[in-house]
């Protein structure tokens, strides 16, 4: 099989299943079915309940289409699995619920569960970067082939979630938060998504362009309908094109470049065989996060001293968008967030500062999307310099750092 093949194909008058059977035509998908009677696994995105056009999740008629693309090469099994981003059980239940995908599911009569309702295993990470082990479903393992179909949308953290990114949810629950906590400096969490990414490695990645999110993604930004399908196999090389298409600089979503660092895929997309629309065709820029910052980009020893220290974001509550449904503070990975001492409309979840890591969690899981974030004086600043000075500023404070030999 040709890796290095991209198939970008538009969705015409909402056509998606063609356009998604056309796509993996293009990239000789159907190659991966070496035998009959094999077991696929589909991972979607499946963040938060969501209407599907709101953006949020994969939507269930790109979900449909991969299905009964599957079903061609007679299966023995097909499941589409997911983990929902919060810590709440029952959570990703509804998700499968109110995004149309368990009806797809049932429809087409396979099966669907959330990872956390699977049997679990602790797995280990070849080469690691940051993490070694991590727990996830043993349908990993016990499947023939794993099809990841992730969503275009921006992330107020990461920048781009993605295909790398997408494979966050086959880790449970919780330990989602724990890893936040754990790499509160975005530059180490960026490099625990490429490890994440690495236990599974699906064979094959079908991108949703369908509805898209920009701005204050994941959740709470604008939809865009792009009307795209891409399909490949290198994730790096995918969300290269991806960045590509929406008008970002892949350099600044750190996790493309720790993927590639772990040997992942390629983000040199000269050597991509691409198939279908040109690129310069499909090309739309996208709203950057307004929240989204470059001060990760400083050295660990800064980033203790300083930015560790000072909140370079104000959590705002939109008090007539706010339910006090609690699962912003049951879901902060830094327990910074705590429940109003009045549980009633007008008042809003409490803040401690000095404990907030700038997950953005509360905003990505807040199903009201009444969570944003002010920038204060510092961060401001930091938005304002252009990406290159600071890589230049970065260069030169690590060069101070070796001159010092600072730890």
């Amino acid at each position: 099989m040709n890796s290095n093949k991209i198939a970008i194909k538009k969705i015409l008058k909402d056509d998606v299943k063609s356009a998604v059977f056309e796509a993996l035509k293009l990239i000789n998908a159907q190659s991966l079915f070496i035998k009959s009677n094999m077991n696929v696994l589909i991972k979607p995105n499946l963040l938060s309940p969501k209407n599907p056009e709101r953006a949020v999740t994969t939507h269930p008629s790109v979900i449909k289409a991969v299905i009964q693309w599957i079903k061609q090469f007679n299966p023995k099994k097909i499941v589409v699995a997911e983990s929902s981003g919060t810590n709440i059980r029952g959570l990703t239940e509804k998700a499968f619920n109110e995004c149309g995908v368990r009806a797809v599911c049932e429809e087409e009569g396979i099966d669907w569960i959330p990872f956390e309702k699977t049997k679990l295993k602790f797995y280990k990470v070849k080469r690691p970067l940051v993490l070694k082990k991590i727990i996830a479903s043993i349908l990993l393992e016990e499947v023939d082939l794993i099809v990841n179909i992730p969503k275009i949308k921006t992330h107020s953290q990461c920048l781009l979630t993605c295909s790398i990114k997408n494979m966050f949810g086959t880790v449970i629950l919780g330990n989602k938060s724990r890893i936040h906590l754990m790499f509160p400096n975005n530059g180490l969490f960026n490099a625990a998504l490429a490890d994440v990414y690495s236990v599974s490695q699906p064979q094959l990645t079908i991108i949703d362009g369908y509805y898209c999110q920009e701005g204050d993604g994941p959740t709470a930004g604008d939809v865009v309908k792009l009307d795209l399908v891409i399909a490949g196999y290198d994730p790096v090389a995918l969300d290269t094109v991806v960045c590509n298409i929406i008008g970002f600089d892949a350099k600044e979503v750190l996790h493309i470049a720790k993927a590639e660092q772990k040997g992942l895929g390629s983000s040199d997309i000269t050597k991509q065989k691409f198939l279908g629309e040109p690129l310069l065709s499909v090309k739309r820029n996208f709203k950057k996060p307004k929240n989204q910052i470059y001060v990760f980009k400083l050295f660990n020893f800064i980033y203790e001293q300083v930015i560790k220290r000072v909140p370079i974001q104000v959590i705002e509550f939109d008090l007539s968008k706010c339910k006090l449904c609690a699962i912003c503070w049951k879901n902060c990975p830094a327990q910074a967030l705590s429940p109003p001492k009045k549980l009633k409309r007008g008042h809003v979840p409490e803040w401690d500062k000095r404990s907030c890591i700038n997950c953005y969690c509360c905003a990505e899981l807040c199903p009201h999307e009444a969570v944003d974030f002010k920038r204060n004086f510092f961060s401001s600043i930091f938005m304002k310099i252009n990406l290159s000075v600071l890589e230049k500023i970065f260069h030169l404070l690590s060069g101070l750092k070796k001159l010092l030999k600072i730890k």
